[in-house]
């Protein structure tokens, strides 16, 4: 019985423990321009993503850096890029989207995940072929921006984001992030656990049509 009681004990604090986990990113110098950079790419070297793991809030247990060298060698072993392009092929997708309604998947997601930015720091350079359009495009997403962290939880200590126009008569865009943001798990595990029930009752509301719709042919068979 006493062995029972701490089994039982146990597992109830591992549970606490797990609920009271957070995950916290910190990404420093990310760097994305619509032109090729020398590296062949659109994201410029030089930048790095340092994930932690805290349990109770506070105590951190995991620490993972990522720079771009390691983002090639885990590539290297595990061809994700190549695996995740082919998942992201035309009949995949269009398979995806018949079996699961992403838009609003994304909706939920934004609702329930309640990101929690510490630090953000964004800088964006809009350019287009049409000056006009270019200068009516900038106050467009600078309120953008503003009313997305307007309704996002912060507790910032510093927050800066800055749009300006590039007049350069072509289509272009540079992007600067550095920023730290917080996931709950206890939020994480909310959001799945949400988006599951609601396509268990969107499942189930279908059946209960079908079965509606397939009562007349029945009665009409007898």
């Amino acid at each position: 019985m006493l062995f029972l009681f701490y089994t039982f004990f146990l597992l109830i604090f591992i549970l606490l423990l797990i609920l009271s986990m957070k995950i916290q990113i910190k990404i420093e110098n990310f760097k994305y321009q619509s032109e090729l950079t020398k590296e062949n790419t659109h994201i410029a070297p030089g930048y790095r993503m340092i994930i932690y793991l805290y349990v109770l809030n506070k105590i951190p247990i995991v620490r993972l850096k990522l720079t771009p060298s390691k983002f090639f060698k885990i590539n290297q072993k595990t061809h994700i890029k190549e695996k995740m392009m082919e998942q992201m092929k035309m009949p995949n997708m269009v398979r995806l989207t018949e079996k699961y309604d992403i838009k609003k998947d994304l909706k939920e997601i934004a609702k329930y995940m309640k990101l929690e930015t510490h630090e953000l720091e964004l800088k964006i350079e809009l350019g287009t072929e049409n000056v006009i359009l270019t200068s009516f495009l900038i106050p467009v997403v600078s309120t953008v921006i503003a009313i997305v962290i307007a309704k996002t939880k912060y507790q910032m200590n510093q927050q800066n984001f800055k749009v300006t126009p590039i007049y350069e008569s072509k289509n272009i865009i540079h992007l600067q992030v550095d920023g730290t943001f917080e996931l709950k798990i206890i939020h994480i595990l909310t959001t799945f656990w949400m988006i599951k029930q609601k396509r268990n009752a969107g499942k189930n509301e279908k059946t209960e049509k079908n079965s509606v719709y397939d009562i007349p042919e029945i009665a009409h068979d007898f």
